[in-house]
């Protein structure tokens, strides 16, 4: 397994989103820290495409750091908007940043489910507003007259579908993640999900924290997804909010969590997800250490 950094770290230093400038400084200070492998996010249309304009220059600062780009999510709510012109919109956006991260050599694209169109009384959860960061949104919500969750399902099955067949066409893997307060949150609407959309390259991105947060048993989290995840997200939680704390601070059992993947050969990245404000930094490395010191007692092989 590989030990890697998300692009919540450079969310947490930066802000929300990234300049070009923020991100070439964190390759370094993430090489710093003595890591090898990072996920990158394009964060809504104007970011996404401010990495696409820079993507020489990307792909420079991150060959002169040492980094690898393993997983590339492209952040765009419009996605599942139930307004097909937006949709269309941002399936043509998708499609055209699925060719940067593939000339980042990412082995993998990203989604999220986004929040259900509801009248939210506060932020929506994750809201691309250039506010701070929320893993999860305290808000109340107003159904809106002529609410139709079956096609909220319909139009995020065909999304997802659309998305996959993109990265198909250059060999990729496209990754669902489950959130908090977003249409996916549990195990089995993810389960369902891929049911639905039935294609072969549409896996999910195991989050530990937000299983967690969702009250999942994490360790029968894992057993339900078996064959079906192709990352994981890995942060602890202790399930009264959806904070990704560092890992062994938490509720979660790492032991029998590291067992099971040892038991799945599971080979794939493990990419710390922490939310630590000035602490991030110690967390971090606190995190790679506990992680290392349970594969070590449950013979899993790690590197980073």
């Amino acid at each position: 397994m590989k030990l890697s950094i998300t692009y919540l770290y450079t969310i947490m230093k930066y802000g929300y989103p990234p300049k070009p400038e923020d991100d070439f400084s964190a390759f370094e200070e993430i090489r710093g820290m003595g890591f090898r492998y990072l996920e990158m996010e394009g964060l809504g249309p104007d970011h996404a495409q401010s990495v696409r304009t820079n993507l020489k220059e990307y792909q420079k600062a991150l060959k002169d750091a040492g980094i690898h780009v393993h997983n590339f999510c492209i952040v765009d709510p419009d996605l599942v908007s139930l307004d097909s012109g937006k949709r269309s919109i941002a399936c043509e956006n998708y499609r055209r940043m699925i060719e940067v991260g593939a000339a980042l050599e990412a082995e993998t694209f990203h989604l999220a489910s986004y929040a259900p169109p509801v009248h939210y009384s506060g932020r929506k959860p994750y809201q691309l507003d250039g506010g701070g960061y929320e893993f999860g949104s305290k808000a109340s919500i107003a159904i809106p007259d002529g609410f139709d969750w079956q096609r909220v399902w319909e139009v995020l099955v065909e999304s997802a579908r659309f998305c996959a067949e993109a990265a198909k066409e250059h060999g990729r893997i496209v990754l669902m993640e489950p959130r908090v307060g977003e249409t996916i949150c549990s195990v089995d609407s993810l389960i369902r999900l891929l049911d639905d959309a039935g294609c072969e390259n549409l896996m999910a991105n195991f989050d530990t924290g937000h299983f967690s947060a969702q009250r999942e048993n994490v360790c029968l989290a894992l057993m339900k997804l078996k064959g079906r995840f192709a990352n994981i997200h890995i942060s602890d939680n202790i399930p009264q909010n959806a904070e990704h704390i560092a890992v062994g601070k938490g509720s979660i059992d790492w032991m029998e969590f590291f067992r099971l993947l040892k038991a799945m050969e599971y080979r794939g990245y493990l990419g710390l997800d922490l939310g630590g404000g000035e602490t991030l930094v110690d967390d971090l490395i606190q995190s790679r250490s506990y992680i290392s010191e349970i594969a070590g007692k449950t013979n899993c092989t790690l590197e980073w």
